[in-house]
C-alpha cells in the first residue's frame, strides 16, 4: 500500500452505500408538512423593522424559552443553596436523553457543553496523535476548529491538509472522491463542516464516514448548521464525534450546546479539562461522554431554558421544520436568483445544500453595501468570502416570510 492509495472505488461504494442508509434512515420519506398554523414571527422579540436574515450566526428564541430562563435565574438566585441545585443533575440526565433521542443515539453519548466551538476543541485536542501523523480538514471549517488543529499541528508535529472547498461542486461523489483523494496510509482524521457557514455547501457525510472507516481515521463533523433544523440520524450517518449549537437553528439559549461521541469510540478520545462535575448523578457516568463536560460551575438555569426551546420544536414537529426550512432557503435563493447583477454561489441541490445562500455581485464594494442595507434599512445579513470573491450570506430560517425577502430583493436591486 501506498501513501497515496486509489481510494475512488471504495469513495464510489462508500456514497452509495452512504446514499442508502440516508434514504433508509430519512424521517422525511413519505412525510407530508403539516403547518403549526400560527405566526412565528409573533413568537419573538425581534424588532417588527428588522430584517433579519442570519440565522446561520444567531437565531432570535422564542418569548417562552426567554421567559423559561429569567423564572429559573430568579429562582436560582433566591435559592442557591446545594439543596436546590441537586435537581439540575437530574435535568441535565433528562436533556441528554432527550437530545439523544433526536439524533437517534443514547443519552451516554451526548455530553452537555457551550457550543460547537468547544465541542470541535474537545474533538481536535482529545485524539491522541503522535508527530508526523495527518489530519484532513476542509478550507471552510468553522475557524475555530481550523485554528486549534493549526496549533496543535504547530506543538506536536502533526500535518494538517487543508483541502479547498469545492463549493461549486455539481455532485455529492465530486465532493467525496476529493476527500477520499487526500487520505493516505498516515491520515488519521478527518475534520468537516455538514453544511460550511461559508457557501452553504453541504458535505456527503455517510459517504465520507465510509471512507474514514476504511483508513481508519476518526471523522468529526461540525454541526453547527445542521442541528435543529436538519433531522439527523447520527449512526446512519457514521460519523465518530459530532457538534451542535442550540443558539443557532435550533432558537435556543446563547451558551448552550453538545458533543456526541460514539460509544465504542470514546475511549479513544481523552476530555480537555477535568474540573467538578456539577451535573454527575453517578461517578461510572465518566465512563460516558459526560466525562468531556467536567468543566466546573456551569449556568444550570440554562437546562430549562433548552429543554423549553426543545418543547417549542417538538410542538411544531421536526419533519416540518426541516421541509419548512428547506423551502424558505429555495424560495429565498429563487428570488436572490432575479436581482440584477447577483451571482448565486453554490448549488440549490438539496444534496448538496442546506439553509445557507451566499450572493456574490462582481464589481462592488460589499462591505460597503452591506454596512448602508444595515444603515438604511436594517437588513441582517453577513459577509463571507470564497473563491477571492466577497459575499453576501443569507440564512432565512422558518419565521421569515416571502414578503421579507421580496423587500430584501428591492432593496439588493436598489443598493
Amino acid at each position: 500500500m501506498t501513501d497515496r492509495d486509489d481510494m475512488t472505488g471504495v469513495t464510489r461504494r462508500a456514497l452509495l452505500q452512504g446514499a442508502a442508509l440516508a434514504a433508509a434512515a430519512s424521517p422525511l420519506a413519505g412525510a407530508a408538512a403539516a403547518a403549526p398554523g400560527v405566526d412565528l414571527r409573533r413568537e419573538l422579540l425581534l424588532d417588527p423593522d428588522l430584517l433579519y436574515f442570519n440565522a446561520a450566526n444567531i437565531a432570535p428564541t422564542f418569548r417562552s424559552v426567554i421567559d423559561t430562563q429569567e423564572k429559573e435565574l430568579r429562582a436560582f438566585q433566591a435559592n442557591p443553596s446545594r439543596e436546590y441545585r441537586e435537581k439540575y443533575p437530574v435535568a441535565a440526565d433528562r436533556l441528554r436523553a432527550r437530545l439523544g433521542k433526536r439524533l437517534g443515539v443514547t443519552g451516554e453519548e451526548i455530553a452537555l457543553l457551550r457550543n460547537s466551538s468547544e465541542a470541535n476543541t474537545v474533538a481536535v485536542l482529545g485524539l491522541d496523535l503522535k508527530p508526523g501523523d495527518e489530519v484532513i480538514v476542509a478550507e471552510h471549517n468553522h475557524q475555530s476548529t481550523l485554528d486549534s488543529w493549526k496549533l496543535r499541528a504547530r506543538r506536536e508535529g502533526l500535518v494538517v491538509k487543508v483541502l479547498p472547498t469545492p463549493f461549486a461542486a455539481t455532485s455529492p461523489q465530486q465532493v467525496a472522491d476529493d476527500i477520499a483523494g487526500a487520505v493516505t496510509t498516515r491520515t488519521r482524521a478527518i475534520f468537516l463542516s455538514h453544511v460550511t457557514n461559508v457557501t452553504g455547501l453541504a458535505y456527503p457525510v455517510a459517504a465520507i464516514a465510509q471512507i474514514a472507516r476504511s483508513s481508519g481515521a476518526w471523522l468529526h463533523v461540525d454541526g453547527a448548521q445542521t442541528f435543529g433544523w436538519m433531522r439527523l440520524n447520527l449512526p446512519a450517518l457514521g460519523v465518530d464525534s459530532y457538534a451542535g449549537s442550540t443558539h443557532k437553528w435550533m432558537m435556543g439559549p446563547l451558551e448552550a450546546g453538545l458533543l456526541y461521541v460514539r460509544r465504542d469510540r470514546q475511549d479513544r478520545l481523552n476530555p480537555t479539562m477535568l474540573s467538578h462535575g456539577y451535573w454527575l448523578t453517578d461517578t461510572r457516568n465518566l465512563q460516558t461522554a459526560q466525562r468531556y463536560e467536567i468543566l466546573g460551575q456551569r449556568d444550570d438555569p440554562k437546562l430549562e431554558a433548552v429543554e423549553a426551546t426543545l418543547d417549542r420544536l417538538d410542538a411544531l414537529g421536526e419533519a416540518w421544520i426541516e421541509t419548512e426550512t428547506r423551502a424558505k432557503a429555495a424560495e429565498m435563493r429563487g428570488i436572490l436568483a432575479g436581482v440584477p447583477r447577483a451571482r448565486i454561489v453554490g448549488s440549490g441541490d438539496p444534496a448538496l445544500s442546506g439553509a445557507i445562500i451566499t450572493v456574490a455581485f462582481p464589481g462592488r464594494d460589499i462591505t460597503a453595501m452591506r454596512a448602508k442595507l444595515w444603515k438604511e434599512h436594517k437588513l441582517a445579513t453577513a459577509q463571507a468570502v470564497a473563491g477571492g470573491d466577497a459575499l453576501i450570506r443569507f440564512s432565512p430560517h422558518i419565521y421569515n416570510s416571502r414578503a421579507e425577502m421580496e423587500r430584501v430583493a428591492e432593496l439588493l436591486a436598489k443598493a
